[in-house]
């Protein structure tokens, strides 16, 4: 496995290489440092620098680099181009992805930077947004892309994704809004399965599903009743078979999973009933498991980033500059939980008994 700096140093440094007194990937790499104890703002990142440069300068290997300026920090923030970093973040995180036999399920979903707002109360509003894929396995994220809501669709960005994955062999999870034939004929052509809800925006496949569902027998059922927030729920999830005739229109389905949710909410019944479509077999228990876990992408990648990383309240406000933030704030997450921590509050915890192991922890 290549090393993090490896990759840093293979982003494309668009400054004038006379008078650099910083290399591109060392900022980078005290940014990267500086985020995982909790240094968000630039001044806190130069802080961070200042108050660790020998151990930073032992990370380097070069007793000749100095401490950048907090002037320097953020105009290289604001100046690295997303479309520079982005590719080089998909191919460190790759290499990271399971090598396991059993297929990793990987949610994808997209999350917006709030900072990056503008035009609020507008016909012109616009944000900048990263859509994300999350292992369930290891809660890395595997791959980023950025889109602007003005200029392009997370659909149109997802499908992108998935032509330039290297990723295949791997099951696919994502919400009803990329219910789509083309997306599905995407996800085929690269190799990899699909588990997708379905809702009403495809009324002819929702009806077929729901007719199915009431007039067949499921082949496969797994029954539970949890405890959620003070809630007993009752989760039956059933497995039918997909008739040819959709198969010919949802290519390379092969069987649609029922999911319904039963129980008490605000002292009133509460009855909900979801369809997933799915290109691949697995128990009723492992699609209950699985369509479950699709949402840990919630509270393991985008609650860490609004709460942990307070991205949503970032002075960044310009799109490129928190765009790349919000880059290296994933790589942090990634280094975390490589070391084995979920919460990143008590990764952080550790680490800041231990800053002597920076060196040792992007090697």
């Amino acid at each position: 496995m290549s090393s993090l700096i490896s990759y840093l140093k293979q982003v494309k440094d668009w400054r004038d290489s006379s008078g650099q007194r910083h290399p591109l990937w060392w900022i980078l790499l005290i940014v990267i440092l500086g985020l995982m104890v909790g240094c968000l703002s630039y001044r806190d990142l130069s802080a961070f620098a200042n108050n660790h440069h020998d151990y930073l300068l032992r990370l380097a290997k070069n007793p000749q680099l100095k401490v950048p300026s907090y002037s320097t920090i953020r105009r290289i923030m604001m100046g690295i181009e997303n479309d520079n970093l982005i590719p080089i973040f998909n191919q460190w995180a790759t290499q990271l992805s399971s090598k396991e036999e059993n297929p990793d399920w990987i949610a994808i979903d997209g999350k917006s930077i709030k900072s990056t707002l503008t035009d609020y109360y507008g016909n012109k509003q616009n944000f900048a947004s990263i859509v994300s894929w999350f292992s369930q396995e290891n809660g890395l994220v595997l791959a980023l892309e950025k889109l602007e809501n003005k200029k392009t669709s997370e659909i149109h960005c997802v499908r992108e994704m998935v032509d330039n994955t290297l990723l295949s062999n791997q099951v696919l999870t994502r919400d009803a809004v990329h219910c789509q034939k083309e997306t599905i004929k995407t996800i085929n052509r690269s190799h990899n399965d699909y588990v997708i809800a379905v809702k009403k925006n495809q009324p002819k496949l929702y009806n077929s599903l729901e007719e199915i569902a009431h007039n067949q027998i499921s082949y496969q059922e797994d029954i539970r009743t949890e405890t959620s927030h003070g809630r007993r729920i009752t989760r039956t999830v059933s497995i039918f078979r997909i008739p040819e005739t959709l198969q010919e229109v949802w290519v390379n389905s092969q069987c649609f999973i029922k999911v319904e949710r039963k129980g008490p909410r605000k002292n009133k019944p509460y009855h909900q009933i979801v369809y997933y479509l799915s290109s691949c077999y697995q128990t009723a228990q492992d699609f209950s498991q699985k369509i479950q876990g699709h949402w840990t992408i919630e509270n393991q990648l985008h609650w860490v980033k609004d709460v942990i990383f307070k991205e949503d309240i970032s002075p960044q406000r310009a799109k490129i500059p928190a765009v790349n933030f919000s880059i290296l704030k994933t790589i942090c997450l990634n280094i975390f939980r490589l070391l084995g921590f979920l919460s990143i509050t008590e990764g952080r915890r550790w680490l800041g008994q231990r800053l002597w192991l920076l060196p040792i922890l992007i090697e």
